[in-house]
């Protein structure tokens, strides 16, 4: 997911480019298929980059434990600073704020795999579940709960509280 942007950044402040994207990416040492559309808009500063990516997940429900695949879609929208000024090639210096900002590097190309996998990263649920109204496992048989034929009572009591059960309250 690297554009040339060279001729872009020559360019007036307004200028842009589209551009498809099907590519695969690498995040958290899973490679996943992503596809979408970018634009690239001159600004008087660098590139400004709006993207719109879609792509899907392999994981495990955090209830049942079922395999699952769900879509994940980002909206990007960040600016890109140049390294170095295209027409002179004189560097330039990185102004206060802007060192954490994406950048186009010396060959004046734009890489969109590091915003593509920090956005994706923010769109994976922490705890994914199969369904919405998935029940999980049992703690005491293991079985799924919602299974056919789950005939665990759940409401077998550990040992070490079986004391508590004779105490006769009010």
């Amino acid at each position: 997911m690297q554009f040339n942007v060279s001729l872009l950044l020559k360019e007036p402040t307004g200028s842009t480019r589209e551009y498809g994207i099907e590519d695969d990416i690498a995040i958290d040492g899973a490679t996943h298929r992503v596809m979408g559309r970018v634009r690239l808009d001159r600004t008087p500063r660098g590139v400004l980059v709006r993207a719109d990516v879609h792509g899907a997940m392999d994981d495990v429900c955090s209830r049942c434990v079922k395999p699952i695949a769900y879509p994940i879609d980002i909206d990007i929208a960040e600016e890109y600073i140049p390294t170095l000024d295209a027409a002179s090639g004189a560097a330039i210096e990185t102004v206060e704020g802007e060192e954490d900002a994406y950048r186009i590097d010396a060959r004046h190309m734009l890489d969109l795999a590091e915003a593509v996998a920090q956005y994706w990263t923010l769109e994976v649920p922490m705890a994914p579940v199969c369904e919405d109204d998935c029940r999980g496992l049992c703690p005491i048989c293991g079985e799924e709960i919602a299974a056919v034929g789950h005939a665990c009572s759940g409401e077998e009591i550990d040992t070490r509280w079986s004391a508590l059960a004779k105490l006769k309250l009010g």
